[in-house]
């Protein structure tokens, strides 16, 4: 009895003052990502957390009820049971997520609470953005993953998946009861130090380790770059719009905070010590690039302290399911405060119902923040640079540094990398995958063999036209850099061939000499250095009918550099040749008119030296090469010198030649971008038409931003000109608008193109009729027609106007164009223009 009693006694003592433990982690079901601001709490009881950054939380309690309940904005509430005899248990949820807005917030008397409180935010901006700041830096680590997702039953039949059945299962396990399994087919970890000075704006990331495993991936410092997080991932909310996948989101948080975005006040909590108020909003327009979410602000400074935004499938962005930004920031010293940790999510979409979906998710924790100590201006010459010894195995090494330790499913997942990329069909998919987005087929890392867009061409000249290059890659040297190629027509039955070698002189500072020669079948109006970085285009052109065709042998040195950030230089010594397939000729000696004697062809012998100037410009290296990510809001500057030099190698003239040229994307608001580029020319020498100013057209069925897409190809030539090339993509402003339409995600565009451009009297004296020359490539020794090399009336512009519907089943652009001026003007083949045109195109956009 005494025992039963002493039982009794213990027991009532236990359960009196408990203490129970309910810990666990509240994830994402469809794609494993912790969900941060979850509300938990128990059912029936006033007990109740938040989970942290990491999706965590733990709940310390004497009482519990019977089960466990946890809610958050755009997700199912959700509960489950309690275990009551344990003190200490882990409980995890797996939430749904649910298409399903905000309910409406009705005040009945003032104005919405939550509006005073972004009023303060805003007034207080200032102080409490990072811009502030002279300059920071900090130590960083990011881990980043690529998933395959969204695995139908269909599916895991193929007979890739088949191969890695048993890994599948192990991911459905540890992906818990209601989640869906995930399988990581690249995951990388790194530390690096990032530096940052506001005036004038410099980045620069330096990688010091990084621990890469993936399927087909090489080692490469393209892909060590790419892992780095801060470059591409420093967002600032204060800003009016986030950069996302080349998009502009407007922020919750920016200047139009109130017009775009529905707020209320959810609740207020503690966060790091912060009391804060927890603000929930949604978007006004769904189908507009905006966010939906919630953000928690600083009852004291009215600083943001953490927010948590999404986007999901109702934006107007391609081939995606979600996008989601989580970031929480750290105050400094100064007051400012910086990101302590980022985590962003890509959902990509499945491209059929039977086929799979993608996941990058990224983590980036931040700490040891050093502020207003700039750098030199030099040391953030290269943005991202990676450590010699960054990719030597050091399993020690990681155990220290990492900002927090590995999960079950992070080690997981790189034990299964290393079984999934030895699986012989799934390199042959990566091998594809590769040909089709590089262009070439690569062999190991020395060399690659392509691009296949050039392989084939038909036209009238050549017949069938083959072409097979190649290039050497940073395997084979990382400071030489070979090219070539070999080309044949079965018409001509004529061999054309090119090669170039390049030395990397600096890569600090960008700096390559190289010397190439080629001898090749151009058109007029339609050379490389014209069309510029339009490969696709410039390939379409060799189809069809070849009018205006000449062989071209050329031979260039060159050195190009980059001194200062933003600044570079190219010089280059180019001597070439001009032998045309039709009648062309120009008098040598045009006083003396019609009797003057002529040419049917010129060599010319000349100097380039040009200058560039791009702000903001940012670099990746890709093994040799130089990849640009673009010159972000400030106009990108260039200015060219060409002199040429008579009788050096044969040249036949001596003459000056200036171009200038400025392009710029900005963004208008709401109201979607514009990018425009105005071009100038002037050459103050007699010249044959060919050595002016060719203006681009366009002919073929493609639309080209660069042409004047109603022009013929070299209808027009000037020796001085001035032109705008004006383009404007409204975005969903329109579209999304109009119930019928809005689901289908167009896009309305809007083009302007104008171009002044004349011809000096003697200019167009040099290409009238003289006496005539015989050249043997005319058929039976007889001339064939001229072709009119018309100039522009200097009174007169060239205007052409165009608009038309971009994202058509999100990856076809379809753009009409109207020709305004010019109307009965006889192009060089003697045909009439099309005062109407109807181009398209084919391009992947998010």
């Amino acid at each position: 009895m005494k025992l039963l009693i002493s039982c009794i006694v213990a027991f009532t003592h236990q359960t009196i003052f408990a203490q129970f433990t309910i810990s666990g982690r509240i994830t994402d079901a469809k794609n494993g990502d912790p969900l941060p601001f979850a509300s938990v709490g128990l059912k029936g009881l006033n007990v109740g957390t938040q989970t942290n950054f990491d999706g965590v939380y733990t709940i310390k309690t004497k009482f519990l009820s019977d089960s466990i309940y946890v809610s958050t904005v755009n997700y199912k509430k959700k509960s489950k049971a309690i275990d009551k005899t344990a003190t200490t248990q882990t409980i995890d949820f797996q939430m749904q997520a649910e298409a399903k807005s905000l309910d409406e917030v009705v005040v009945y008397s003032g104005e919405n609470p939550a509006f005073k409180i972004l009023r303060k935010l805003r007034e207080n901006a200032e102080q409490n953005d990072r811009k502030r700041l002279t300059a920071f830096e900090y130590d960083s680590y990011s881990k980043m993953e690529l998933d395959v997702d969204n695995i139908s039953d269909k599916f895991k039949e193929k007979k890739v998946m088949k191969q890695i059945q048993g890994a599948i299962e192990k991911f459905e396990k540890i992906a818990g009861e209601d989640g869906k399994a995930v399988i990581p087919t690249f995951i990388s970890e790194t530390l690096s130090k990032f530096y940052f000075r506001e005036t004038p704006n410099r980045k620069k990331e330096i990688v010091q380790k990084n621990n890469i495993k993936g399927v087909g991936v090489k080692e490469g410092s393209f892909i060590s770059q790419l892992v780095g997080g801060n470059i591409f991932a420093n967002y600032n909310f204060y800003d009016n719009y986030v950069p996302f996948l080349g998009k502009d989101i407007i922020s919750p948080v920016g200047s139009n905070w109130k017009g775009t975005y529905t707020w209320y006040i959810s609740d207020t909590t503690d966060v790091d010590g912060h009391v804060c108020y927890g603000m929930e909003f949604d978007p006004k327009n769904d189908k507009d690039l905006v966010f939906v979410g919630k953000a928690y602000i600083d009852t004291t400074s009215y600083a943001l302290v953490q927010i948590d935004a999404t986007i999901g499938k109702q934006a107007n962005i391609n081939f995606i399911d979600k996008i989601k930004i989580s970031q929480e920031l750290e105050k400094t010293e100064e007051g400012a405060w910086l990101p302590a940790k980022t985590r962003f999510l890509i959902d990509i979409a499945e491209i059929s119902k039977n086929s799979a979906g993608m996941l990058l998710k990224m983590y980036i924790s931040n700490k040891n923040f050093v502020i207003n100590k700039p750098r030199d201006l030099s040391f953030y010459d290269l943005p991202v640079e990676v450590a010699e010894d960054s990719k030597e195995p050091d399993p020690n090494f990681w155990l220290n540094a990492r900002h927090e330790s590995l999960s079950a499913q992070d080690i997981l997942a790189a034990k299964l990398i290393d079984t999934v990329r030895n699986v012989p069909i799934v390199k042959t998919y990566i091998e594809i995958a590769e040909i089709i987005a590089s262009g070439y087929k690569r062999f190991g890392n020395k060399f690659a063999v392509g691009p296949y867009i050039n392989l084939f061409a038909l036209n009238s000249e050549e017949g069938l036209r083959t072409r097979f290059g190649f290039k050497t890659l940073a395997g084979f040297d990382k400071k030489w850099i070979l090219k070539g190629w070999l080309g044949f027509g079965t018409k001509d039955l004529v061999f054309k061939y090119g090669g170039e070698v390049d030395y990397i002189l600096s890569r600090r500072h960008w700096t390559v000499a190289g010397i190439k020669h080629s001898y090749d079948l151009e058109r007029i109006g339609l050379t490389p250095e014209l069309i510029g970085d339009n490969k696709i285009f410039y390939a379409f052109t060799r189809w069809g009918r070849f009018t205006g065709a000449y062989y071209r042998r050329e031979s260039e040195i060159f050195l190009k550099t980059e001194p200062s950030k933003g600044l570079s230089f190219n010089i280059a010594f180019t001597t070439r040749n001009f032998d045309p397939l039709f009648n062309f000729q120009f008098r040598t000696k045009p006083e003396l008119g019609p009797r003057s004697p002529s040419l049917d062809g010129y060599d010319d012998s000349f100097i380039t030296v040009e200058a560039r100037f791009a702000k903001n410009e940012t670099f990746l290296m890709d093994g040799n090469e130089r990849i640009s990510l673009g010159s972000k809001r400030v106009p990108v500057v260039s200015i060219a010198y060409q002199q040429g030099f008579k009788g050096i190698l044969g040249s036949n003239f001596n003459y000056q030649r200036i171009t200038a040229k400025i392009y710029q994307s900005f963004r208008l608001g709401s109201f979607g971008r514009s990018d425009y580029t105005v071009q100038a020319g002037y050459i103050p020498s007699d010249l044959p038409a060919p050595l002016l100013f060719p203006h681009l057209g366009n002919q073929t069925f493609f639309y080209n931003r660069a042409a004047f897409n109603t022009m013929h190809f070299f209808e027009f030539v000037s020796d001085k000109f001035v032109s705008l090339n004006y383009n404007h993509n409204f975005e969903g402003l329109l579209f999304n608008r109009i119930p019928a339409i809005r689901q289908l995600k167009w896009r309305l565009i809007a083009s302007a193109n104008v171009l002044f451009g004349s011809q000096r009297q003697q200019n167009l004296d040099l290409m009238k009729e003289a006496i005539p020359v015989i050249n043997p490539r005319h058929k039976d020794g007889k001339l064939l027609p001229r072709y009119n090399f018309s100039a522009l009336d200097p009174n007169i512009p060239y205007i052409e106007v165009g608009y038309g519907i971009d994202n058509i089943f999100k990856i076809f652009r379809l753009q009409a164009f109207h020709r305004l001026t010019y109307l009965d003007h006889i192009s060089p083949n003697g045909e009439l223009p099309k005062s109407f045109a109807l181009k398209a195109s084919v391009h992947f956009s998010f």
